[in-house]
């Protein structure tokens, strides 16, 4: 069932309408069987993978939870805490136990191929190839359930005792696709209260699927053919097309990915259940660090809550601490574990991202500036430079170097191999070619007039909302309060934008997203 196929939605809009007819109390059923008929439609063998974790993590969190409300029940002071010592040796091991199977389960399904041909290159051997069908989303569930673990061992929340609710708040279909990860405590109670039919979420969520189709179709998938010519035959074009290429790869992909999260926010707010947000306009960030607190902030919170701050809390990372301040300027010395684990986290989004060199080269570059960054404050310090200018074209200088950043991490990112990605790059430095670019080459990669019809006036249209938000402004909010003529031209005119060019478009195809099957 493509997410973006008219059946998608039919499906979404039956769902929304039996979960009001119902009475709240079987309205979080109602949700469990739609999500649990969306998955099917994807295959049994997804939907058992699904299934296996939800009964893993499931019963790991009743253990973690009995673990974590032991009371020692010893008469002496010392016999309760070496009671209390063992049990916390224990709650870490069945926690370690969980994860470990958790993640394995992650690891073989997306990296066993990888794996076996990497072996087979470095030692000679010829070990079998696997090739597993990857789930839908499995990347995501793997994450939110990992999670939902650890936050019971923290002693956050309690476990969910009723299997059923649990199933829910794992496979609540409007998440299950591309996320956000969501947080138990954040979602659970929407999910099983039920909730009271509303006309603002309705207005709302409807305008957020209409907004999320447009980028999706309208730009994403109009822009994916160049995109994919240039990078698979990058060495017939000059560097200045490579460029164009990684830079209408960033448009594509924010369009893709966001517009797909503004869809399944859209269709959640129709029940009434609000999810993490995801993104918060990345492209007008003045630093790299400022681009991964808005761009996918459900995947960056996950990593600096169960990444970052363990590693940075560890016994050896503390040990490290100590010998820099002994031996180190201080200011210096405040940046060295920060930066490691900085540079590790990073180095893990970019496994996160798929098996292959290129993938992990992009998680490099980031983890590489990322943590120089760290050392911006104390290096200007050292040579008593100013503080940072705050002024208009300083603002304007650090969203043109970080954009300029992250669309040579995309070289990396969208490359068939390490050895493509840097081909791309060095046709980008050493054969730029300004005076090979002429008309026809333009023709030749797709760039019709249907297609900057479409494309342009969409990306004006994204262009002018994010703006407006950065300013302070909900678009949402403020359409539903003009006039209703305002409204219904308006709506009118996106209705009729999605009705000729994406669902009654002969020529249109759904494509798949990005990120579904991370």
């Amino acid at each position: 069932m493509p997410i973006t196929g008219l059946s998608f939605l039919l499906f979404a809009l039956a769902a929304v309408v039996l979960y009001y007819l119902f009475p709240k109390r079987l309205r979080q059923y109602v949700l469990l069987a739609a999500s649990i008929l969306f998955y099917l439609t994807y295959g049994v063998r997804m939907a058992g993978y699904l299934a296996a974790t939800i009964l893993l993590t499931y019963l790991f969190g009743l253990w973690l939870d009995r673990l974590a409300a032991f009371r020692p029940a010893a008469e002496t002071k010392e016999e309760r805490k070496r009671q209390k010592r063992a049990n916390d040796r224990k709650k870490r091991r069945v926690l370690a136990l969980s994860l470990v199977l958790n993640f394995a389960s992650l690891a073989l399904l997306k990296y066993g191929g990888f794996l076996a041909s990497s072996v087979n290159a470095v030692l000679g051997t010829e070990l079998p190839l696997p090739h597993f069908l990857l789930p839908l989303g499995i990347s995501f569930y793997i994450f939110q359930t990992s999670a939902y673990l650890i936050d019971i061992n923290r002693g956050k929340h309690r476990a969910e005792r009723s299997f059923l609710r649990y199933a829910l708040f794992v496979c609540y279909f409007p998440q299950l696709v591309q996320g956000p990860i969501n947080r138990f405590a954040d979602l659970q109670p929407q999910l099983t209260e039920g909730n009271d039919f509303s006309w603002d979420n309705i207005q709302h969520g409807f305008l957020r699927m209409l907004y999320g189709v447009l980028k999706k179709a309208m730009i994403a998938d109009t822009l994916a053919p160049i995109v994919a010519k240039i990078y698979g035959g990058y060495a017939a074009y000059p560097g200045i097309i490579c460029f164009l290429g990684a830079a209408l790869y960033c448009i594509q992909l924010y369009c893709d990915f966001s517009g797909g999260i503004d869809l399944m926010m859209g269709i959640s707010r129709l029940f009434g259940i609000s999810m993490q947000e995801n993104f918060c306009r990345p492209y007008f960030s003045v630093s790299l660090s400022d681009f991964w607190r808005r761009w996918h902030i459900s995947l960056g919170e996950w990593m600096k809550d169960y990444l970052f701050y363990p590693l940075a809390l560890s016994k050896p990372f503390g040990r490290l601490a100590r010998f820099c301040r002994r031996h180190m300027p201080l200011d210096a010395a405040k940046c060295i574990v920060p930066s490691l684990c900085t540079f590790l986290v990073f180095l893990a989004v970019g496994v996160w991202q798929g098996p292959g060199m290129a993938n992990i080269a992009y998680g490099l570059w980031n983890g590489f500036w990322m943590s120089l960054a760290m050392f911006r404050a104390p290096i200007r310090k050292c040579l008593r430079l100013s503080p940072e200018d705050s002024k208009k074209g300083a603002l304007v200088w650090g969203v043109v170097r970080t954009n300029l950043l992250v669309i040579i991490g995309r070289y990396f990112s969208n490359a068939s191999s390490l050895r493509s990605a840097l081909g791309m790059l060095k046709q980008t430095v050493l054969h730029f070619g300004v005076t090979r670019v002429h008309a026809a080459l333009f023709t030749e990669l797709g760039f019709s007039l249907s297609v900057l019809w479409k494309v342009v006036p969409m990306l004006g249209v994204v262009f002018a909302v994010s703006f407006a938000a950065e300013r302070g402004t909900d678009v949402a909010r403020w359409l539903c309060e003009r006039k209703w003529l305002v409204q219904f031209l308006i709506l009118f005119a996106a209705l009729l934008t999605v009705v000729l060019f994406v669902y009654g478009n002969a020529g249109y195809t759904p494509i798949a997203y990005v990120y579904e099957n991370v």
